[in-house]
């Protein structure tokens, strides 16, 4: 909006119409708009005839309150001065006015009705300005919608005109919101769904925008939370389809179980499913729900799982895919299934037609068995079949399992920059430094996969930030919350805190007991708990725990988590056992295909082999270690093997940091692409990156490759392949 103080604003405004410029309703001599294909010219009189407060004020109008503050800091980081801070107003509404580096005023504003302001280029004054008419706002709507304007433009103004709209206002503000989340804007998606339920809705049009609006404000601050609680309930109270209801309630339950509130939770699915006993498909798939709601209580959760086994027992047709799927996880979680027959059954029940409510949990929790077993490529197939088919809530516990095991799998295969970067969309890392953005969902496993790749990439300062910011809220006692505490753990005692560490360790071990969990496949916490022991001096507690953890991992049966129980063992017992002990493990995790654990057993090995005094031994294990930590940009173990080389005796030579072998797994990506003729938007749209993070990676890519053109990349890829992503 430009404001400009007008000597002789009824001359000003004949000068403007003259020019043809379409006046808005509602104008006088004393105020007029003039709307300009998106753009609000107001005229009001200076506040003295000679003009001095006269001039100009430009506007920034946003959509909500919060929007001030967050455009206001833009434009100070971008180089303007506050000349007002961001401040309510008694009238309603916020605002806050800059300057640019030349000194041009201008106002961010928010107000619930349409404000137009009469500073004269002033700062905003305490005292209120005049509101005027909605009805403006509503015309220039009107105006920008016939002129073909974007549906967020549009919706704006609806916002700000409050009150009922034309016909097609509803279809507008939905559109708007479902871009404005789609693009990572929650906050203004909030405001248009909250201003579409000010428009004259269906019982059934209201319930739905009432979940869509309440699955994101539980996902927004502790006051939003509440809010969408409250939506959500009034959603599942109003007449609408079986459908919809199930979708309503889901996103209600895992909204309440993660505030902690996990037996009400229960009991709002308790309730779904009385209403759905004529409907089998429904039933389960409340039934398959409730469960992953109950897992955010331990005590909850095995009732859960024994009154599945109670139904799958009593009832005469072959348990729902769901079901049998969701039972192979607690199975294999307290060591009854191996990893084989684990990933028999996550394909079995994936070949089998899914229903449609209950498809989501079925891929994700199929996802996960087959992540465990180390069958990463049908885990990853599964998980984007899942989040590309995915139609409900973003809450919905089936999704943020999806996530989960996305994020785990990236872990396991030491891809901690593409995890980082997906945390960055997923919400879960806001800016530097890293912090936790608002969640209602309470999936603190995400934070958790965060904390280990910070941790891994030799940031733990950040990852101590991330961990620190972490609240409790009610995740207590969930299998998310053991993750967190395994992956605190983990960061303690690469921060040199064995004691700190080992106290998250053992009581990860103590939540995963009362969830019956004693497989490693989750949260190996044993074998990170014994290389505590023993940095604390305790050699007989520490062999303890990692022959339990074999025992365990021998039961699952994948090279990865054997593997793992080997190194630990063989490091807690030393000498000439523990030497041998280490070299089996090194020996099984070259077929695992996770670098992450082949990486600590080689420097195991390594340091034992320094040890033992075979120091050319040691040399070639410790510089193969250092091989596999600098391609996957293992930041820590780098530094930890460095060390390790030079107690052996090695001056290790400085890393080379050109030709394709130093590019990371995604710039090989990248270049793969544009070497195939893909344009930067188009590989971004194909990778699901940023472009702006395409650019940086092609920026690095070149100088490693030294080459100057897209056209020279594939001649380089060619002339020096890259070693594989395992």
């Amino acid at each position: 909006m430009v404001t400009l103080g007008a000597r002789d604003v009824p001359g000003l405004r004949r000068f403007y119409r003259a020019l043809g410029w379409a006046e808005l309703p509602g104008g006088d001599d004393g105020r007029v708009g003039f709307l300009l294909a998106g753009v609000l010219l107001v005229l009001r009189p200076a506040a003295g005839t000679d003009g001095a407060a006269g001039g100009a004020m430009l506007t920034c109008t946003v959509t909500g309150p919060r929007q001030v503050d967050s455009a206001c800091v833009a434009a100070v980081a971008a180089g303007a001065t506050v000349l007002a801070e961001p401040a309510d107003h008694p009238e309603g509404g916020r605002s806050a006015c800059v300057a640019d580096p030349e000194g041009n005023r201008w106002e961010i504003a928010w107000a619930p009705l349409a404000r137009w302001r009469t500073e004269g280029g002033q700062a905003p004054p305490a005292a209120p300005a005049a509101p005027a008419p909605a009805e403006p706002h509503r015309a220039g709507a009107e105006l920008l919608h016939d002129h073909g304007a974007s549906d967020e433009v549009v919706a704006a103004q609806l916002v700000a005109a409050g009150g009922n709209g034309p016909g097609w206002a509803v279809e507008t503000l939905l559109c708007a919101a479902r871009t404005a989340r789609r693009e990572g804007r929650p906050e203004q998606a909030v405001d248009f769904l909250r201003r579409a339920l000010a428009e004259p809705l269906p019982p059934a049009r209201r319930g739905g925008v009432l979940t869509e609006l309440g699955s994101l404000e539980v996902t927004l601050g502790p006051a939003d939370r509440a809010l969408g609680v409250r939506h959500l309930a009034e959603s599942v109270r109003l007449e609408q389809s079986d459908v919809s209801v199930f979708k309503a309630a889901n996103a209600l339950g895992t909204a309440l179980a993660a505030r902690g509130q996990t037996s009400v939770a229960l009991e709002v699915m308790e309730e779904l499913a009385e209403r759905f006993t004529g409907h089998p498909e429904l039933a389960w798939a409340v039934q398959v729900a409730a469960a992953l709601i109950a897992s955010h209580d331990g005590h909850s959760w095995l009732e859960t799982v024994d009154r599945l086994r109670r139904l799958a027992a009593t009832t005469p047709a072959r348990p729902a895919p769901a079901v049998r799927v969701l039972l192979a996880e607690f199975d294999s979680t307290s060591g009854r299934l191996s990893a084989a027959e684990a990933a028999a059954v996550a394909r079995e029940v994936t070949v089998e037609p899914l229903d449609p409510f209950s498809r989501t949990y079925v891929l994700a929790s199929a996802a996960t068995l087959a992540q465990w077993a180390d069958e990463l490529a049908l885990a990853d197939r599964l998980v984007t079949e899942g989040l590309t088919g995915h139609r409900g809530p973003l809450v919905d516990p089936g999704y943020q399992s999806l996530l989960s095991v996305h994020a785990e799998s990236l872990v396991m295969r030491g891809r901690y920059r593409e995890l980082l970067e997906a945390c960055h969309g997923w919400g879960v890392l806001v800016g530097p430094p890293a912090r936790p953005a608002p969640s209602g969902v309470g999936n603190a496993h995400l934070v958790a996969q965060a904390v280990i790749a910070l941790t891994e990439t030799g940031r733990a300062a950040e990852a101590r930030r991330l961990a620190d910011s972490v609240v409790v809220d009610g995740s207590h006692g969930s299998w998310e919350w053991n993750e967190f505490l395994y992956a605190r753990g983990l960061l303690s005692l690469a921060e040199g805190d064995p004691a700190g560490a080992l106290d998250d360790l053992s009581e990860c071990g103590r939540g995963q007991s009362a969830r019956q969990v004693t497989s490693p496949v989750v949260t190996p916490w044993r074998s990170a708990a014994a290389d505590c022991q023993l940095l604390l001096g305790r050699p007989a507690a520490a062999v303890a725990l990692a022959t339990e953890e074999l025992a365990a991992a021998r039961r699952w049966g994948t090279p990865r988590c054997v593997g793992r129980a080997l190194r630990a063992l063989g490091t807690a017992t030393g000498g000439r056992a523990g030497l041998a002990t280490v070299e089996q493990a090194v020996a099984l995790l070259r077929t695992a295909g996770t670098d992450p654990e082949l990486i600590a057993a080689l420097a195991a090995h390594g340091r034992l082999l320094v040890a033992a005094g075979h120091l050319t031994a040691a040399r070639g294990a410790l510089r193969e270690a250092a091989r596999h930590a600098e391609r996957i940009g293992a930041g820590r173990w780098c530094a930890v093997v460095a060390a390790l080389l030079a107690a052996a005796g090695a001056r290790r030579a400085t890393a080379s940091q050109t030709g394709a072998h130093a590019l990371t797994g995604s710039e090989r990506r990248i270049c793969a692409l544009a070497a195939q003729g893909h344009s930067n938007p188009e590989i971004a749209a194909l990778l699901h990156l940023a472009l702006r993070t395409v650019e940086t990676h092609l920026t690095n890519s070149f100088r490693k490759l030294g080459v100057r053109r897209r056209t020279e990349l594939a001649g380089r890829l060619a002339a020096e392949p890259a070693v594989p992503d395992r």
